[in-house]
């Protein structure tokens, strides 16, 4: 059985028509592109004369798109665009196609929260847009958005002693839980939530050196996260994000210690679908003790929505 939705394959460089099309100076400009050796991909619309040129850029993996029709002989026209919701960065991609046997444009954008934000707030995680060639030009876009169940798992730990890491695992969990609940009201409803409550124990006064210690790390950029040696098998950012962390005093193993939770991310990047705890220990410097990745993932189908774009 045919896919219903199926993507036009790439073009290889030497391709005709396709190569002549891809360096004509006005398929150029339609891309912003000066630069007539900057790399490009191009797809034919299926069953058409109607071609596809696209650029990825920019480390957030920015597509920017133009579309021109080839007539053998003649310059390539460049035909109006589609209008499209979003932008064309990461995981977010269109590209020329079928859909349902039908020449289409079509646009997979993933939501920017992760899979259980999206899932608390009802809202699609995934959005595919099919814009059909009509022959003439491009007909009105339809719309299917995805909503998914998800759930949160703890996917590894990492401790600087063997046993460490099973003892603490539960409260590293509910710690994530209370500080994805936090979080996810900033999402969902665009104001700052109130303090993040762990319900834990007071911690004695004696703790807030070691707080302060933790902070102070953080705070001069060693938001580098604790591996002890090891790889790990999740595919994480390897470090702390500058943005929303907590540190919170907890009790472990019968004395007090500090846990810093907060998402992963490297500069402005940030993945909110993990979350990471790390526990340190009071020492003559914070000596992390154990690291804890806990990640969102989608466990089924929730619904699936078809409408008209802009409905």
């Amino acid at each position: 059985m045919d896919s219903l939705v199926a993507i036009a394959p790439a073009a290889a460089p030497t391709s005709m028509p396709e190569a002549q099309v891809a360096v004509q100076a006005q398929v150029r400009r339609a891309l912003d592109l000066p630069d007539g050796r900057a790399p490009v991909e191009v797809r034919r619309l299926p069953g058409t004369d109607i071609f596809e040129v696209s650029h990825v850029s920019g480390t957030a993996a920015c597509q920017s798109l133009a579309f021109a029709r080839a007539t053998p002989g003649a310059p390539a026209a460049i035909l109006p665009s589609p209008a499209m919701e979003g932008e064309l960065c990461g995981a977010s991609q269109a590209h020329v196609g079928r859909a349902g046997g039908v020449p289409a444009l079509v646009h997979l954008q993933k939501s920017y929260l992760s899979p259980g934000e999206a899932y608390a707030a009802r809202k699609p995680l995934v959005t595919i847009r099919v814009t059909p060639w009509t022959g003439l030009g491009w007909g009105p876009t339809c719309q299917v958005g995805l909503q998914f169940q998800a759930e949160r798992n703890l996917a590894e730990s990492l401790c600087a002693r063997p046993g460490d890491c099973r003892a603490f695992e539960t409260t590293a969990q509910v710690l994530a839980a209370a500080f994805n609940r936090s979080k996810a009201q900033d999402a969902l409803y665009q104001r700052r939530a109130s303090p993040v409550r762990y319900d834990l124990d007071p911690p004695p006064k004696s703790t807030e050196p070691l707080v302060a210690q933790v902070w102070a790390q953080l705070q001069r950029n060693q938001r580098e996260l604790p591996v002890f040696g090891r790889t790990p098998k999740t595919q994480v950012m390897p470090a702390f994000s500058e943005d929303e962390l907590d540190v919170v005093a907890t009790q472990y193993d019968g004395r007090w210690h500090v846990a810093v939770i907060g998402f992963p991310g490297i500069g402005w990047r940030q993945d909110r679908s993990v979350t990471l705890v790390t526990l340190y220990e009071a020492g003559k410097a914070a000596v992390p003790r154990a690291t804890y990745i806990i990640q969102d993932s989608v466990s089924g189908l929730e619904s699936a929505k078809a409408s008209l774009a802009g409905e």
